[in-house]
């Protein structure tokens, strides 16, 4: 390569990098500033609404969530310089190669891929799937979700690990590796609207009409049901000994969907008993005892008794 060659062809090379360096920075500043604004304008980061027993409460956790996507994307952004800076290095060394012996390259590349894959497995996976799961959107610090049926709130996203606060406030720790692989229902990924559905037994016995509007009243009456669209009343089966029926309501987050659903249950059985509302019935055969002959006693039952 004559030396006018090597200079347009390492000018060129300092131009790439520079653009790549120039991309990568705004890419992550940018990517980092969207999570942060989407952070701070969470009402609720638990997936439960519970009276938290810390002092400094919500302001706290979103302020800890924030700080936590800065340092994330903080070693982010000095993995992904350094990879470039050797990339760039490696391509500016392109030139000079023949004066060194193939064998010898041969050799170096071979052992250091050689200890790198063995050595540094896990580690590498981990990073891998860490930047992955920290640049992808379908998972964020934030979100509330189900994993492995466990339901709560993503807490933080790091390069080695992603943390889910649950309902009870303990905490689910998950590698990155294993992260990447697993499915996950998100009740927040494109907006917070929850459609509750609670599900019950009324019996053949009791009017169907009456048990929809208690059914409807219950949904109604929860603070946390959203009346943009009136609640919802369907007969699902027939099963042998009574309806099933399914009521449901809308609301606007995973912690109020939660609590709605226990306002809609315990207002049906509130309104069941109070109206003598049987749930269900069944028959329980009596095995003949001192020659008398078998006979049948029928039991209605309450709901949840």
């Amino acid at each position: 390569m004559t030396i006018d060659n090597l200079y347009i062809y390492l000018g060129t090379v300092c131009l790439i990098g520079v653009v790549v360096i120039w991309w990568a920075a705004s890419a992550l500043l940018k990517s980092k500033s969207n999570r942060e604004k989407r952070l701070r304008r969470l009402k609720n980061f638990n997936s439960v609404q519970t009276t938290s027993p810390k002092v400094p409460g919500q302001p706290a956790e979103i302020d800890a969530a924030v700080e936590k996507i800065e340092n994330r994307f903080s070693i982010i952004s000095k993995i992904a310089f350094f990879f470039i800076f050797v990339v760039f290095g490696i391509a500016l060394s392109f030139p000079f190669l023949n004066s060194i012996p193939a064998a010898l390259v041969s050799i170096v590349v071979a052992v250091s891929t050689t200890v790198l894959g063995f050595a540094a497995k896990p580690v590498i996976e981990n990073i891998i799937a860490g930047v992955v799961l920290s640049l992808s959107k379908a998972i964020r610090v934030g979100d509330t979700v189900v994993v492995d049926n466990q339901y709560g709130t993503v807490e933080d996203i790091s390069l080695n690990h992603t943390i889910i606060k649950l309902w009870n406030w303990k905490r689910l720790i998950i590698p990155s590796n294993k992260m990447l692989s697993l499915e996950l229902e998100s009740f927040s990924y494109n907006d917070p609207y929850i459609w509750v559905h609670v599900e019950f037994y009324t019996s053949y016995e009791n009017d169907l009409e009456q048990v929809r509007q208690m059914a409807i009243e219950a949904v109604e009456d929860s603070q946390h049901f959203i009346s943009q669209d009136a609640p919802a009343f369907w007969v699902m089966d027939l099963d042998k000994d009574a309806y099933q029926c399914w009521v449901a309501g809308w609301t606007n987050s995973a912690s109020r969907a939660w609590n709605l659903a226990s306002d809609i249950r315990t207002g049906i059985a509130i309104r069941f008993q109070a109206a003598g509302i049987k749930a269900h019935n069944f028959q329980v055969k009596m095995a003949p005892h001192d020659g008398h002959a078998e006979h049948e006693s029928k039991i209605h039952a309450l709901n949840g008794s």
